[in-house]
């Protein structure tokens, strides 16, 4: 597993809880299982992932894709 998708779950999950989103609640905005959900928010997990997904996901919390890589940056330099 890479740096990225350390951040990148590690992410998904604040931005997730931040929503008030349980798992379901947010694989159902999604229009994807919950267990997909799951398996990215897992560090361990050794899915790849998927852009159209992830557009997906971020979409469901209200954010688009390039507003979301800044925020990741943002957080990576701190």
């Amino acid at each position: 597993m890479t740096c990225e998708q350390t951040n990148w779950s590690l992410l998904l999950k604040e931005l997730r809880v931040e929503a008030g989103l349980t798992q379901k609640n947010l694989a159902i905005k999604a229009d994807m299982a919950q267990r997909t959900i799951a398996e990215y928010e897992n560090i361990g997990a050794s899915r790849q992932l998927s852009i159209y997904k992830v557009e997906l996901i971020l979409e469901a919390l209200g954010y688009e894709i390039d507003v979301f890589l800044t925020k990741q940056r943002t957080k990576g330099n701190k």
